[in-house]
């Protein structure tokens, strides 16, 4: 109940209320009235200030801090402006009080509560996704593959880098790396640190070799879930034939995925082989998912468009349009990696004729999965196309019926104009009753050719 009066008596309705307020304490110095009016007037006014009273009441039992809500500068003003008005109610307070000019004088503090009320309703609300998320440090978690070769257990950062730098086969995920994390693993991996900066700096999936050792570079999906944006996290593979190490920005659940794809794959291939390839089928389960979760986003959009209205609709359509774009950029250029490395243009160390049929038929995932995202971008914009057809159309319909209104009120407008203000003493003979008439015969008649061109459907 209480949320209801909280919605209910916004700051945009107490604002009008206030203006309203401000009118009536005006009306009796402009006006002469009767003792009734005066009463009804008297009314209204406290039926305003009841209504105050009780938005004020409402929102400091819903407060959590009900302390600083009592403290608020504008809050105070309400019970300020309040309390005033209702002192004429108190049977102690002596008619005298009741109708002195002080008392008066202080019910010009409406003049603030319209100032602030309507400035608070004025004020553009501000939007969350504007502000600028507070910069924290990731949290580092750091887990090697065991010596089942199936699974990843917890290691210390310092044995990590011990074990990056050593000539044994090995595979790490390290998740929550900063820029000054990844100077000591460039160290140890004895590669170019602006090699590994892509992690900060890249936006789009990409591979590179370098002598010995070959980068993968790629935005891991994260957050998907119904109302809030996508959400990626940059993702680097980088290392030797049988050294890997993957880097990821953010804290995710990347390993436990890619344990899940280790038994379908041989033991005995290439680590960096294995990996590149666990990755790449987990990447394209993701965006999978991910495709999954917009397509049913752009059903409801398709479902809900009626009743949403220009703005609201806009506002959701960009932002599945947003989403979509990203998706689509990513995939593009991630089965196009896919594809070279399974055509034999790109090569990474250890990778032989027999493993790139994992990457052929992760290539023609890849490729399903960006022509199910470009008919989502091909639906999507037919569905604006459709909209802002209908709000033209709309749109002309109201301007049609101004300007069929406008030429009906042509008629008595220029009679009026040619026969003045009277029938008597005007060059032309005729009653008003003649006039009326023949003005009503103009309209009915234009009406009608209207009606029979079709421009009143």
């Amino acid at each position: 109940m209480l949320i209801i009066i909280e919605r209910l008596l916004n700051d945009a309705v107490l604002g009008f209320l206030a203006l309203v307020s401000l009118f009536l304490m005006i009306t009796p110095s402009i006006f002469s009235l009767s003792d009734y009016r005066l009463y009804l007037l008297f009314l209204v006014e406290y039926s305003i200030i009841f209504l105050f009273a009780t938005e004020y009441v409402a929102a400091l039992l819903l407060a959590e801090n009900k302390k600083s809500f009592m403290l608020n500068r504008w809050r105070i003003l309400d019970a300020y402006i309040i309390l005033l008005a209702l002192v004429a109610f108190l049977p102690v307070t002596p008619e005298v009080l009741r109708n002195s000019p002080v008392l008066r004088l202080l019910r010009l503090g409406r003049l603030a509560l319209l100032g602030t009320r309507s400035g608070l309703a004025l004020k553009p609300v501000a939007d969350a996704s504007a502000i600028p998320a507070m910069e924290t440090t990731p949290e580092l978690s750091v887990r090697a593959l065991g010596e089942s070769g199936e699974k990843f257990e917890s290691i210390p950062w310092e044995q990590a880098l011990q074990r990056i730098a050593s000539v044994e086969q090995d595979w790490l995920f390290i998740s929550g790396i900063t820029e000054d994390r990844l100077k000591p693993v460039a160290d140890v991996l004895s590669v170019p640190l602006n090699a590994l900066q892509g992690l900060f700096q890249s936006s789009v999936p990409r591979f590179g070799r370098l002598e010995n050792f070959s980068i993968l570079f790629f935005r891991y999906p994260v957050h998907i879930k119904a109302g809030t944006r996508l959400q990626r996290t940059p993702v680097m593979l980088v290392g030797t034939a049988d050294n890997v190490v993957v880097l990821s920005r953010e804290r995710t659940n990347l390993e436990t995925y890619v344990e899940q794809r280790l038994p379908e794959l041989d033991a005995n291939m290439p680590r960096m082989v294995r990996a590149t390839i666990a990755l790449a089928g987990e990447i394209i389960r993701a965006y999978t998912e991910v495709t999954e979760h917009l397509e049913t986003t752009l059903i409801k959009l398709e479902t809900e468009q009626a009743t949403l209205n220009d703005a609201d609709f806009l506002a959701r359509s960009f932002t599945v349009r947003a989403d979509i774009l990203r998706v689509r950029s990513s995939l593009k250029h991630l089965k196009g990696v896919i594809r070279d490395l399974s055509q034999g243009q790109l090569s990474i160390p250890g990778l032989d004729t027999g493993d790139r049929e994992y990457f052929r038929l992760l290539a023609d995932d890849a490729g399903d999965l960006y022509e199910s995202i470009e008919d989502q971008r091909e639906s999507l914009q037919s569905l604006v196309d459709l909209r802002i057809n209908v709000s033209s159309f709309q749109m002309n319909r109201v301007m049609r019926l101004l300007a069929l209104l406008t030429t009906l009120a042509l008629i008595p407008a220029t009679a009026g104009g040619l026969l003045g203000m009277n029938l008597q003493d005007t060059p032309w003979p005729g009653t008003l009753a003649q006039v009326s008439f023949g003005l009503a015969a103009g309209m009915a008649l234009s009406l009608y050719i209207f009606a029979i061109k079709g421009w009143l459907r």
